[in-house]
């Protein structure tokens, strides 16, 4: 096999400068964000389980960028660029020069290392399971880092370039990185200075030490300050973006056209890029039933998906196929898989054949009651977890609970707090729940976050989409044999076996291509993507995305940001 290399290219780094102008651009101000964001205390920390928003955004940054609407090619970020080694078993690093910390230090090789020594000393920062293919980390030089792998790690680029990297001198001396909040981060992001924190919104200031500069040389950002305003649900979100007090925003809006657009079509945008990853109903398979394939079939088999899509997703979407791979995957997608799955019926609105295929696996009313007991005896009663004020996904999970009802099952609707509810999925003390998927360059991301047991941590936490938790060795042999080879061919008979594998065990429902919120205002600020220029995903929340247009937004004018 031939070395595979990449060359950065210095131009791509201004990939977002040029669509702003280049002199005289306005500068100041303070942008109003709401993503969704609920606050679950000060917590910077991007190794913790549930990080603010804003910590892998803005604060802290990767060696590479993987902008999804351009196809994930590798933007250079804090690295220039990598290189495989002939055997593929190790990957080497350049460490951009210039980069300094927001505390005035400079970043060199040794933070990158000290990074990813934390993940190999202490398991639980290891969100991603970089350790299972990562063997060892040394300092070339001081802009020169090298991994050694422990295999043949075709995507290791990836994983490694997409890591938040922080500070050796301002970490080395913390004694439980678990409980770490790091509350006064020092990052080389955009917006590191936390200028103020309370119940009701966070803001993010400048990092005067950033590195990004535009064609003309001007410092990037344009702006000042970045604020995000915690709204507890949609609703109240929706009415604050209608009035023109936020600028930014990754929210559900119910009717957009009528309730957002046509208020100001001047100044009000949105665009739903359809790229967006896969929404999954996922049940805890440590519990009974769900531990049961035929019981997770029959709950697939009761669902609306139609009424799901219609009404509680307004229709901006449409119910996903059985193998749960979004429209950017179509030439992906297993004619056998798909087949299979239409054969047993799952994932497909027929109550008629969940009642039977409960029927046969033994779960009847025996007490007459109109529940469905369990071979024992006790009555199959769950709870269907959402975020509180979600409204979109409430609604969505209110027609499946009533769904699983009609067929005997007693289901009811949970609504947590969004730190509530993750941390159930984590640490699996839910019945059912709603929840998001990944979306990567291939379909490897999808079925690696969703089956890897190297995601479920020794502490018993659930990392990326593991929280169904059904895991196995087949799965886990599939997902490294694809690292371990570049060749297409073999690309696509590997992700046919993993689609069998989804459809024959469903380790998560499938339930529609999650729509990619984002919409915005332009009363103060402008160089948002918008659909005829849509430079970058929109989406606040889209990580890569959200370090490139940070860059790109200014206000309007002089007197727009108080000047």
């Amino acid at each position: 096999m031939n070395k595979i290399r990449f060359l950065a290219v210095v131009m791509v780094v201004l990939l977002s400068i040029s669509l702003v102008g280049a002199q005289m651009t306005p500068r100041g101000g303070t942008v109003v964000v709401s993503d969704g964001e609920q606050l679950v205390g000060k917590n910077f920390n991007p190794f913790s389980p549930d990080p603010l928003n804003f910590t892998d955004r803005f604060i802290y940054e990767p060696m590479l960028i993987f902008n999804p609407v351009d196809g994930g090619v590798a933007t250079p970020w804090l690295a220039t660029g990598y290189e495989y080694g002939e055997d593929l078993q190790s990957v080497t690093f350049n460490i951009r020069e210039g980069v300094m910390w927001s505390d005035g230090e400079a970043l060199d090789a040794g933070d990158v290392a000290f990074t990813f020594n934390l993940f190999l000393d202490v398991p639980a920062t290891d969100k991603a399971a970089v350790s299972d293919f990562l063997e060892s980390v040394e300092v070339v030089d001081d802009m020169t880092v090298n991994f050694n792998l422990n295999r043949v790690y075709t995507l290791a680029h990836e994983l490694i370039g997409g890591q938040m990297i922080v500070p050796e001198h301002d970490w080395a001396d913390v004694e439980d990185y678990a409980l770490f909040t790091n509350s006064e981060p020092v990052g080389t992001g955009a917006m590191t200075a936390v200028a103020d924190f309370n119940e009701q919104s966070y803001t993010l200031c400048r990092n005067e030490s950033y590195w990004r500069v535009d064609e003309s040389g001007e410092q990037l950002p344009y702006v000042d300050c970045i604020r995000q305003v915690l709204f507890q649900g949609n609703d109240p979100a929706n009415l604050a973006l209608i009035n023109g007090e936020l600028d930014w925003v990754g929210n559900f809006v119910p009717d957009i056209e009528q309730t957002f657009v046509a208020q100001n079509p001047d100044k009000h945008g949105y665009y739903f890029w359809p790229g967006g990853a896969t929404v999954q109903l996922y049940s805890n398979t440590t519990k009974e039933p769900f531990s049961d394939v035929n019981f997770r079939r029959a709950l697939s088999m009761a669902i609306d998906y139609n009424a799901v899509t219609s009404i509680g997703m307004y229709g901006y979407t449409n119910p996903a196929n059985a193998v749960g791979l979004g429209p950017r995957y179509d030439s992906w997608v297993s004619a056998d898989a798909i087949a299979y799955a239409d054969g047993t019926g799952q994932t497909r609105y027929n109550p008629e054949g969940a009642m039977a295929l409960l029927d046969e696996a033994g779960y009847v009313d025996s007490d007459g009651d109109g529940i469905r007991n369990m071979p024992g005896g006790d009555n199959i009663d769950f709870k269907v977890q959402v975020v509180n004020g979600w409204t979109d996904w409430v609604t969505s999970v209110q027609i499946m609970s009533q769904n699983f009802q009609d067929v005997g099952l007693s289901a009811v609707v949970e609504t947590p707090d969004f730190g509530a509810w993750f941390s159930a999925l984590q640490n699996a003390t839910y019945d059912v729940s709603i929840g998001w998927g990944t979306a990567g360059n291939t379909p490897y991301n999808y079925f690696r976050n969703l089956l890897l047991s190297e995601l479920i941590s020794d502490e018993g936490v659930a990392n990326a989409e593991t929280w169904g938790r059904w895991t196995s060795d087949e799965a886990d042999a599939l997902l490294s044999s694809f690292t371990e080879t570049a060749d297409m061919g073999a690309h696509m008979d590997i992700v046919n076996q993993l689609q069998m594998l989804y459809v024959e065990n469903m380790p998560a429902i499938p339930l529609f291509p999650g729509p990619t919120w984002y919409e915005y205002t332009t009363y103060r600020f402008t160089g948002f993507p918008t659909e005829d220029n849509y430079y970058a995903q929109g989406s606040p929340w889209e990580r890569n995305s959200a370090a490139i247009v940070i860059s790109a937004i200014h206000c309007i004018d002089d007197s727009a940001c108080g000047q």
